[in-house]
């Protein structure tokens, strides 16, 4: 069932006035829908809400709510992606895209000693409005329920501090501990570093404030990369655990 994003839509509708161009061109003439088709509509707040057409046109559609449900695609671990800002912008956007189909919460991006970027502690992210679309288009896609949150640039050291639940970072200075033999929590911060690598300095004081540092094995990864792949071994780990081959996963796993 095709799916769209809108705000304001409440559990309180009962029809609803779909007046975004986008979305009604492409319901009207991309997709060629009648009244009495369904849609599926969500607000970004984990509500999911089954939907008649009533009416189309190429400015307006309007709806009938015939059902409203909590999203059932969320995960129920929470991961915070604190990604160091790289050298092109495109990158982080790649970054919140793939991130947000795998079902990643927060995306913060950081400053860190290798950053290569004129961006500073407390600024807003460049091009917020093409990131919020990013994000839907990605949730749109995937069946997500809740967009995820972009916060204000922020710098290593108090993203430190202030990080919720476990606190993990890919090191590759960390020659001892892989991915794999960590316990979860239900919440976890993941930090990522630039394309320049994290320093010594930083891995200790990621440590000194509780975090823990892991490798991803002997292949180095792009900035852009490893958030992917940390997401989905964290994510997807579970399945291979009851492989009948257990040294098949212990291979697998990083």
């Amino acid at each position: 069932m095709h799916r769209f994003y809108q705000k304001n839509i409440t559990d309180k509708h009962t029809s609803f006035e779909i007046r975004d161009n986008d979305i009604t061109r492409q319901i009207s003439k991309v997709l060629r829908m009648k009244p009495g088709e369904k849609i599926s509509l969500f607000n970004g707040d984990g509500m999911d809400f089954l939907c008649e057409i009533k009416s189309v046109s190429r400015d307006s559609a309007v709806v009938n709510v015939l059902s409203v449900v909590a999203g059932t695609t969320e995960r129920k671990t929470k991961v915070h992606l604190y990604q160091a800002v790289p050298n092109v912008w495109a990158k982080f956007e790649e970054v919140v895209k793939k991130c947000t189909e795998l079902g990643a919460t927060s995306f913060h991006p950081i400053i860190m000693e290798r950053s290569e970027t004129h961006l500073k502690n407390g600024d807003i992210p460049p091009k917020s409005e093409r990131l919020n679309k990013i994000m839907v288009e990605a949730c749109e896609q995937c069946g997500g329920s809740i967009l995820p949150v972009i916060h204000n640039i922020e710098d290593f050291k108090m993203a430190c501090d202030n990080a919720a639940g476990m606190k993990i970072m890919a090191y590759e200075g960390d020659l001892s501990n892989g991915l794999g033999i960590l316990k979860y929590d239900d919440t976890i911060s993941l930090f990522v570093g630039p394309e320049g690598g994290i320093t010594e300095e930083e891995a200790e004081y990621f440590r000194k404030t509780g975090g823990q540092t892991f490798n991803l094995g002997k292949r180095i990864l792009r900035t852009e990369t490893a958030p992917v792949a940390i997401l989905g071994r964290l994510f997807f780990s579970t399945q291979y655990k009851v492989h009948s081959r257990r040294n098949m996963y212990e291979n697998f796993c990083f």
